[in-house]
């Protein structure tokens, strides 16, 4: 039996104004479970699984501060989810509803995070997609990338350990790391997790990915292309819709 791990994180604060505190939650769910269940809080389909740090280092330099905190969140995630991964490439007896003993496995289905922290889980570069191949210089051509395969990505460090050692200086590694659009993190958490591509588990952020891409670039293609007052004419021709909302006047 396939039971998909759904993972969830986001860097919260917890007071305002004053005391600095922050807290990083790591919430877990099945993919098992309906997707219209398990989006109202009330039945508690997502459970907390970890608490991760927010440090603040002594160290000086605001990269090799980067890079430490992104290799303890990684280091941290690693032994959290290590049963999982055990469980998702030998398998582990667990028990249904009805008291019957199946084999299962957990392969990490979808980890919901916003971009900044995708690209982090990633091991990506800033400006670089986590997605795909392309980074910002790439972002206006007018063909899909390929998909940035975990075997790719750990395929790449291997030829960086090569060039700089992992306890070298953080910078260098770092440096040397984005030669291949990479982050300075050697060790990332899905790298023996069985079937774990970032490219299919980090999913899309509504937010960004779908509205504000909207917005920010098919309409204003759209306006540049046919013109402003075109636009706002085809959209009083829409029909009234129950539950949708209608431009009258465009």
């Amino acid at each position: 039996t396939v039971i998909g791990t759904i993972l969830s994180s986001d860097k919260t604060n917890i007071s305002v104004m004053t005391g600095d505190r922050m807290a990083h939650p790591v919430l877990i769910s099945l993919a098992n479970i309906s997707a219209t269940l398990r989006t109202k809080s009330s039945h508690h389909a997502f459970i907390l699984l970890a608490l991760l740090p927010v440090p603040k280092f002594l160290e000086k330099r605001k990269k090799a501060r980067s890079v430490m905190g992104d290799r303890l969140i990684h280091e941290c995630l690693d032994f959290v989810l290590h049963p999982l991964k055990l469980a998702a490439q030998v398998g582990m007896m667990m028990a249904d509803p009805l008291g019957q003993n199946r084999y299962c496995y957990t392969p990490l289905a979808a980890y919901m995070v916003d971009t900044q922290e995708a690209i982090m889980l990633a091991t990506v570069a800033g400006k670089t997609s986590h997605l795909t191949m392309a980074d910002y210089k790439k972002f206006g051509d007018p063909f899909p990338h390929p998909p940035r395969t975990a075997s790719v990505m750990l395929g790449q460090r291997h030829l960086i350990r090569q060039q700089v050692g992992i306890d070298d200086d953080l910078e260098v590694y770092a440096k040397e790391a984005m030669k291949y659009c990479l982050s300075g993190v050697d060790q990332a958490f899905w790298r023996d997790w069985p079937g774990a591509e970032p490219s299919k588990f980090l999913t899309p952020e509504p937010l960004h990915h779908w509205h504000k891409a909207f917005w920010d670039h098919d309409a204003k293609w759209c306006i540049l292309a046919v013109g402003a007052d075109e636009i706002d004419f085809r959209f009083t021709l829409i029909p009234r819709r129950v539950g949708f909302r209608y431009f009258k006047e465009g």
